[in-house]
């Protein structure tokens, strides 16, 4: 594991710049709190944290990222963004927008020529049980990330007048 703090880190984009920023501070103040006299937590960005991908189809260069926060630990709490849905997912394009899903594994694939993301989520996103096999798939158009939405159940609409 690498200790990653904000003075450490070489700048990647100021999206995913502020995003780790962000988890830092939290960090500190899940640990810390209002004790001053409590240790200090230091960020801790594993290998496969960090994807740098290209979601244009007509562009090569891989400046986009897949910032995975399963790689992503605060060393004196390493369940903060940890849980039975895995963790947090950030989709960054073009250092500037981004998105973030909730799961385990992720894979980068492609339908019709366009990229796709497909997160493994936990069962209950897709009306089931905890283990129960979900994926979600997104995918990525000019300046946005779509994806299908699960339609309300007949239990969780409200009755017609």
């Amino acid at each position: 594991m690498t200790s990653v703090g904000t003075a450490d880190v070489a700048p990647i984009n100021d999206r995913v710049d502020a995003i780790l920023t962000a988890a830092e501070a939290e960090c500190v103040a899940d640990v810390r709190g209002d004790d001053p006299t409590a240790p200090m937590p230091e960020l801790l960005v594993e290998p496969g944290a960090l994807t740098f991908v290209t979601l244009d189809p007509d562009d090569e260069a891989k400046d986009d990222v897949i910032l995975d926060f399963n790689h992503v630990l605060c060393s004196l709490n390493y369940s903060l963004w940890h849980g039975t849905g895995g963790s947090i997912i950030h989709v960054v394009r073009n250092g500037e927008t981004s998105a973030s899903w909730t799961g385990g594994r992720w894979r980068l694939s492609e339908f019709d020529g366009t990229p796709l993301l497909l997160i493994g989520r936990h069962g209950g996103n897709c009306d089931g049980y905890g283990a129960q096999p979900c994926v979600q798939a997104i995918s990525f158009y000019e300046g946005g990330f779509s994806t299908v939405r699960f339609p309300a159940s007949l239990e969780e609409k409200p009755p017609e007048e």
